[in-house]
């Protein structure tokens, strides 16, 4: 294909996502004004946003912080939503999230709902925009490449559904983000901060430890630590020893005890939910497969960091991209829950193999090239993937399907990514 053919290829595809965008974008933003953004009836069901989750949340902290209440009994927590979103809800939407979350959500009782929504989305959008800004700042892309990545990012399903829901991904992206960029730039002890930061998410926290704690020793985990104690000390201040202690059961009872919405199994994108998907049960036999697959997923990500450490230390850049992008895509299969809008992480995975990895590939080998395909495509893919799944009966869960097929084929591509090349000239340049 010739330059100037690339040139209006690429353009199209930037013109058609930046106008996807604006209908998809703008149809949550008719929600919000015909007041469907929160909750809504259809069918007889009523369909609730993750938000008034949180706005509750902080609400059952101030409660907590006065009156001393249970803020993971489910009958409070359902007491509170019904009054916001002013219906009945029959099924429990719960809240089994770390107490630090309730803690942190509590400067949004101070102002109306409605208000809290638009800066959350506001914040949420400006902090997608510079953590993918700053993820490729070393990259030295143009300012036609900079706005596709982002617009190609915001124009797929995760990160829609994400701004749908107001989820709590939006929080947690730039320190996610942030983590791995400060690890890329040895800035330990921030990395430290923002991984402990990321406790929110505490699927991700094992891996997330143990690879800091390798690449950066006592100063990440003096910034680990740091922040931790912060949570705990606040947590204990604010809602009570008894519902901090209280978390595990309430987690058990959230995440597994089938008795409440809001973790629904059968559409999780990862092992879990390809395993209920097939056996249509989500029973302690998968529970305990599960948690198993995840330890040793963790502890071998963490032994192949360990011995790759040297080179990732020595400053190549390479390996660190390549071991990141399998560790991404090996904590969205693995973890024990990841929904669709977890897969708006999968921006650290494409940004390193298309822009740090690829530029140095045999780019004849058909693995480089289908890698090449599954991440541009991946915004057209990710739609329909939902389509799939919300019209069809899911036998395979589509978006682990996608991450399996990525990792796999990055997995086999590492000569043709020059990755091996890479780690030998650094090790023979330190011996």
């Amino acid at each position: 294909m010739s330059t100037a053919l690339q040139k209006k290829a690429w353009f199209a595809y930037f013109s058609f996502l930046l106008l996807w965008i604006l209908a998809t974008y703008g149809d949550t933003i008719n929600a919000f004004i015909s007041d469907k953004i929160f909750a809504y009836e259809r069918d007889g069901s009523v369909y609730t946003c993750d938000f008034i989750l949180y706005y509750n949340n902080g609400k059952l902290a101030w409660r907590a912080f006065q009156d001393h209440i249970n803020i993971y009994d489910p009958v409070l927590q359902n007491e509170g939503l019904q009054q916001l979103v002013k219906m009945k809800l029959d099924k429990i939407f719960y809240s089994q999230y770390p107490p630090y979350l309730f803690l942190l959500m509590m400067p949004l009782p101070f102002l109306p709902i409605k208000t809290v929504w638009v800066l959350w989305e506001v914040f949420g959008l400006l902090g997608v925009i510079c953590s993918i800004i700053l993820l490729v700042e070393k990259l030295e892309l143009g300012k036609f490449k900079k706005a596709c990545l982002v617009v190609a990012s915001l124009s797929s399903f995760p990160y829609w559904l994400c701004f749908r829901l107001a989820q709590v991904a939006l929080l947690l992206y730039p320190a996610f983000l942030g983590y791995f960029i400060c690890l890329q730039n040895k800035k330990w002890f921030q990395a430290g901060l923002l991984g402990g930061f990321c406790l929110l998410k505490l699927q991700y926290a094992p891996v997330m430890f143990l690879l800091g704690l390798i690449l950066g020793g006592w100063q990440f985990f003096a910034g680990f630590s740091l922040m931790g104690i912060i949570y705990l000390l606040g947590s204990i201040f604010v809602l009570g020893w008894k519902n901090v202690g209280g978390y595990p059961e309430a987690l058990k009872f959230g995440e597994i005890g089938g008795q409440v919405t809001g973790v629904s199994p059968e559409t999780q994108q990862n092992i879990r939910g390809q395993l209920v998907c097939l056996l249509n049960n989500d029973g302690p036999q998968i529970h305990a497969v599960v948690s198993v697959l995840w330890l040793l997923v963790s502890l071998t990500l963490a032994y192949v960091w360990f011995k790759n450490r040297r080179p990732v230390l020595q400053g190549n850049n390479r390996i660190f991209m390549y071991m990141g992008s399998i560790t991404l895509l090996s904590l969205l299969i693995s973890s024990p829950h990841t929904h669709k809008q977890d897969y708006v992480f999968v921006i650290l995975p494409a940004v390193w193999i298309l822009f740090g990895l690829m530029p140095e590939a045999q780019l004849a080998s058909k693995k480089v090239m289908a890698l090449k395909f599954l991440i541009i495509a991946f915004p057209f893919l990710s739609w329909f993937f939902f389509l799939l799944t919300a019209f069809m009966p899911a036998i395979i869960q589509p978006f682990f399907a996608w991450a399996v097929v990525m990792l796999v084929l990055l997995l086999c591509s590492r000569k043709e990514l020059a990755v091996y090349s890479s780690v030998n000239s650094s090790s023979s340049s330190s011996s």
